[in-house]
């Protein structure tokens, strides 16, 4: 069965594995991603693929922005080549004609997942309407598709909102990259018996620069979070490995927090690792190895715990 068939069921473990499409510029590149793609086939159940726009946000641009390779022809060949399910992301509100982008994707691409991104800020004024919109406009016209949305466990009215989605014909939600759990326990606490999955999203740190990149992103990042992972004793910064290390772990414990403390009737968890840049490829693959793993037996034990 494929990622649709398999998304409400609680007890059955879902891993996505977030890529940036690779940079238009470099025809190589697509050939290379999709040779590093082949390492993680077996391992998740989707690739999950940003849409990248240039970004007007406040703060110092920790790297330029690359025109990227557009995400539908990369996930066609994805589903293609490698026989895996490809999420799609669209930000809808820089879409005046989102039925059509709806439909183009169904007849020319073939993906059928897709994840509806919203703006920046509410001050500005965007041609394209806000996801919830635009997923009442996929369910009227009875398009086949998975819809999934974007939470922020952060955020006043986290759970409102998500409920509200929901009733829209958003079927699934991917997390902001997280790095504590406290904000995310409590808004999958209050989500009791809400039919939808939560992918927990994790990406991991082995340099300075991952996490002013998320920080410009507008990642929820704790204040000491740069000593806990990045420092070391002398005052310096620690070594890559160690960084990674600490990162790996510091995810561990949050996943297993969030199974230590479901609610009676939760929605269904699932598990999204992100690759962010191009140098942190083989750091993406220990993370997706050590929590996929960690992850599928949380499920099958509380799988065995409800007797299903």
């Amino acid at each position: 069965m494929g990622f649709h068939d398999l998304l409400l069921d609680p007890f059955v473990p879902l891993t996505l594995f977030e890529v940036v499409p690779p940079a238009a510029a470099k025809p190589e590149a697509l050939e290379s991603s999709l040779d590093e793609l082949q390492q993680v086939r077996s391992l998740v159940n989707a690739i999950n693929l940003p849409e990248i726009h240039d970004e007007d946000r406040p703060g110092e641009r920790t790297s330029k922005f690359v025109a990227r390779v557009e995400p539908r022809l990369f996930g066609s060949r994805i589903q293609r080549e490698l026989g895996i399910d490809v999420v799609l992301n669209h930000v809808t509100v820089h879409d005046s004609e989102p039925e059509r982008w709806f439909r183009e994707t169904l007849d020319q691409s073939g993906i059928s997942n897709w994840v509806l991104v919203g703006g920046e800020s509410k001050e500005i004024h965007y041609p394209g309407p806000p996801p919830g919109e635009a997923a009442r406009l996929a369910k009227s016209l009875s398009l086949p598709v998975s819809l999934g949305g974007i939470t922020i466990p952060s955020r006043v009215n986290e759970p409102d909102r998500i409920r509200r989605k929901q009733a829209e014909g958003i079927e699934f939600f991917t997390s902001q990259v997280m790095f504590d759990s406290n904000d995310l326990v409590w808004l999958i606490q209050r989500l009791n018996g809400v039919e939808a999955r939560l992918f927990i999203s994790f990406a991991p740190i082995s340099h300075r620069r991952d996490l002013e990149f998320l920080r410009w992103l507008g990642v929820d990042i704790p204040r000491d979070l740069d000593r806990f992972l990045l420092g070391s004793e002398h005052g310096a910064t620690a070594p890559p490995d160690t960084c990674l290390d600490r990162s790996l772990n510091l995810a561990q414990r949050i996943l297993m927090d969030v199974f230590d403390n479901l609610p009676p009737d939760p929605l269904p968890i699932g598990l999204n690792i992100e690759h962010i840049n191009r140098r942190n490829f083989a750091p993406a693959l220990a993370m997706l190895d050590r929590l996929g793993n960690l992850y599928a037996n949380l499920v099958a034990a509380r799988a065995r715990a409800s007797g299903a």
